[in-house]
C-alpha cells in the first residue's frame, strides 16, 4: 500500500496458512527493492537512508537497507485489504472462494485493479490519511497522449 492509497506490489495467490515473513521473500520484493530503489549518484560508502529509496514495513520483518519498521503502520496496509473487500464483497465470499475451484487469486487482482481505478478517480482514507493525492486514471494506465 503505497501512501497516495495504491495497491503496489500484490503478491500471490498464498495459502492462508503462509506467514507474512514468508510471503515477504517469496514475493520478491526485497530483491527488486535492491535492484530498482536506489538514490542515483549517491556514493556507495555513504549512509543506507541517503543510499536508497526505503518502505515502511511491519516490526515482524525486522530492518535493512530498503525496509524501516520504526512504527505499527499495519493498520494502514490493513485499510488496503478493507477496502477491496468492502468496495467488491463478493470477494469476502469465503464460501464461494476455494482453491483450486474458483479462480481466486485473479477475482482479487481485478478487484485490487479495479479499487486502484476508483481512488484514482476519489482519494480513499489511506491516500487522504497521508495527504497523498493519487495519480490520475491517464498516469496510472501509462496512456500517451
Amino acid at each position: 500500500m503505497l501512501p497516495n492509497g495504491i495497491i503496489r506490489h500484490l503478491y500471490g495467490p498464498m495459502e492462508g496458512r503462509r506467514n507474512d515473513a514468508f510471503m515477504l521473500t517469496e514475493s520478491g520484493l526485497m530483491e527488486a527493492l535492491a535492484e530498482f530503489a536506489k538514490w542515483e549518484d549517491v556514493p556507495d560508502d555513504g549512509p543506507p537512508e541517503e543510499r536508497y529509496f526505503q518502505v515502511f514495513g511491519d516490526p515482524a520483518y525486522g530492518i535493512g537497507n530498503h525496509l524501516v519498521s520504526p512504527f505499527a503502520i499495519r493498520i494502514e496496509v490493513e485499510h488496503g485489504f478493507g477496502i477491496v473487500s468492502n468496495t467488491w464483497p463478493f470477494l469476502n465470499a469465503g464460501w464461494k472462494m476455494q482453491l483450486y475451484h474458483s479462480s481466486v487469486g485473479r477475482y482479487y487482482r481485478v478487484g485490487v485493479l479495479l479499487t486502484n481505478t476508483l481512488n484514482c478517480l476519489h482519494p480513499n482514507q489511506v491516500a487522504q490519511y497521508f495527504d497523498c493525492q493519487p495519480p490520475d486514471l491517464q498516469d496510472y494506465f501509462h496512456e500517451d497522449t
